[in-house]
């Protein structure tokens, strides 16, 4: 065999150390790094759990800040989408890392004090409105301002929030973190004006006249509807409705039978709250099964120990009334059937049934309230969910990231922001083998006697607690790496390695057009000669233990850290 092949291939990445913007190295953290790809707001995950691991919550908590806009409240609500990418839960190894709790323990650990960030830009003296102030406006809000725009929110309700403050109850998410949380983002010299409702898209025209651009960050205020005999019903309330005027406007008003409709966060949320404000019964229904829930992990363990009931595959029909009262709901079981290779929800015929009720809370969904006319000015963009239709905070976070960068280039026609890899030599990683096996560190609650609608049920994690749980951490954006040119053909490695194929054989890698590559494994039974020249760490097995550095007698395998880097172009 060649020199050349174990020469060319003896780094995964373009560079050996430095910064590099090639399409294959970035390929390569982004299926090394799965949690941080599928954050949608590129959260450094494994950078901020280093810091818990290390004790430095203060830098944790600024990681967060700079990437998704609110630690403290992500911790709790967020839905998570990086866990389930998470590879400490491949290939039986375990449960995904508690990333969204231990993002809660950067904040509870770090300071009480407020983070101001550094602009990206020098001021532009360009005017831009912002209407609304839920997490996407805030967002945006920030970001704008970072970039030295002067920044203006109208907000329609005497306080900012949106969501945060109308929609998720305090039980789940108390409102000192909110309050925390926004006035960091205000006091970025963030003007707002409270009780600005802007209902017609002939207003928005008239003031995009007036600014440099205006952002729609209005979200998704009506409520998706069953039929006009449910819309007309005194006894039959919109989710969102519900969850305003118990949060914000503090009524405490519930029927004694309660049912929800809907199987996402609402009605979570519905369910849980009208348990909690003294029914004697809540039910909820959900016409798909248990796979097809938009929940967070959890939620619905937590429904049922609170005494709440979930049913699934029926959906509603008829609404039963007596003296002009509702009393009663007619539904009727569902089922998925598979027609011409798609499947479609059907009802059962002859399956319908009644149940007792006397208020019944629709979170069936909801979309845009304002209609834009054909003809729309440049300078104004939809941001969050009243652009994309109703979908998760983090998620909202991310698009009103990526709608800055396009209002800076449209005012300034510059492209500001840049991202590239760091590579650096390291040592040691600082992990151990034994954290491998940690389990997962469960979330502690408070007692079910104790559950009132003001008390948050969730604890939190303990120091120790945040260190261990951030322990498990892979570290994935560290990269262990052999140099087949330095091997000798011990086998040291492989008899060392803790995960099956984390370390293999080749005899060929394969670079793809996309950036990613792959590799053909040799049986060394059936080799031809020396077949120890072709190892290779696979980056999407490795855990980064480190045994197989430790136990190499001439240093062929490196390590070294790759860092994804955000900035901005000078």
């Amino acid at each position: 065999m060649k020199k050349g092949f174990f020469s060319r291939y003896a780094s995964a990445l373009t560079i050996n150390k430095g910064a590099s913007e090639n399409k294959r190295d970035t390929k390569w953290y982004e299926k090394s790094v799965p949690c941080r790809s599928a954050c949608p707001a590129d959260t450094d995950i494994p950078g901020y759990l280093e810091a818990i691991y290390n004790k430095d919550y203060i830098k944790a908590y600024q990681i967060n800040l700079e990437d998704n806009v609110f630690p403290g409240i992500l911790g709790r609500v967020c839905s998570r989408p990086c866990e389930d990418s998470c590879r400490h839960g491949d290939d039986s190894n375990g449960e995904p890392i508690s990333i969204c709790f231990s993002k809660r323990s950067s904040e509870q650990f770090s300071s009480i004090k407020k983070f101001k960030l550094k602009n990206y830009a020098k001021k532009t003296r360009k005017k831009i409105l912002v209407i609304g102030s839920g997490v996407a406006g805030l967002t945006a809000a920030r970001e704008l301002t970072r970039c030295g725009h002067e920044v203006i929110i109208f907000e329609r309700h005497d306080s900012p929030g949106g969501m945060l403050n109308q929609g998720i109850p305090v039980f789940r998410l108390p409102r000192d973190i909110i309050d925390k949380e926004i006035n960091q983002v205000l006091e970025q010299n963030i003007k707002v004006y409270y009780n600005k409702d802007i209902k017609t898209y002939k207003e928005v025209e008239e003031l995009a006249a007036k600014y440099d651009a205006v952002l729609l960050a209005l979200g998704t205020l009506k409520p998706n509807e069953i039929n006009d005999e449910f819309s007309k019903s005194y006894n039959v309330e919109d989710g969102l409705d519900f969850l305003l005027r118990v949060n914000e406007y503090k009524s405490k008003y519930i029927g004694k039978n309660v049912v929800v409709i809907g199987g996402g966060y609402t009605s979570m949320d519905c369910a849980r709250t009208a348990l909690r404000l003294g029914a004697k019964t809540v039910r909820t229904f959900y016409r798909r099964t248990t796979n097809d829930l938009i929940i967070l992990p959890g939620e619905l363990e937590e429904l049922i120990n609170e005494h709440g009931k979930m049913i699934f595959n029926a959906q509603p029909i008829k609404l039963i009334e007596k003296n002009n009262r509702l009393s009663a709901l007619e539904l009727i079981k569902t089922k998925l059937v598979k027609k011409k290779g798609a499947y479609r929800l059907e009802d059962i015929k002859g399956s319908s049934f009644k149940i007792k009720t006397d208020h019944i809370i629709l979170a069936i969904g909801q979309q845009q309230h304002l209609t834009l006319g054909k003809n729309k000015r440049n300078n104004i963009f939809s941001v969050g969910d009243f652009a994309t239709g109703a979908t998760t905070l983090i998620n909202a976070i991310a698009h009103a990231k990526d709608v800055v960068k396009r209002v800076d280039k449209f005012l300034m026609k510059r492209d500001l922001f840049k991202s590239d890899l760091k590579v650096t030599d390291i040592k040691t990683t600082g992990r151990r083998l034994d954290l491998n096996y940690i389990p997962i560190q469960e979330m502690p609650t408070i007692n079910l006697s104790q559950r009132t609608f003001g008390r948050e049920v969730e604890k939190g994690y303990k120091k120790n607690t945040a260190q261990k749980e951030a322990s498990r951490c892979y570290l994935c954006h560290y990269k262990f790496e052999i140099n087949n040119d330095l091997c000798v053909l011990c086998d040291e490695c492989l008899l060392a390695k803790p995960i099956k194929d984390c370390i293999v054989e080749v005899s060929d890698v394969h670079e793809h057009g996309d950036g990613d590559t792959s590799y053909k494994r040799i049986n060394p039974k059936k080799g031809i000669g020396i077949y120890h020249g072709k190892l290779l760490i696979d980056h999407k097995k490795c855990v980064r233990c480190g045994e197989c550095e430790k136990v190499c007698p001439t240093n062929a395998i490196s390590i070294q850290k790759v860092e994804k880097q955000n900035y901005v172009k000078v």
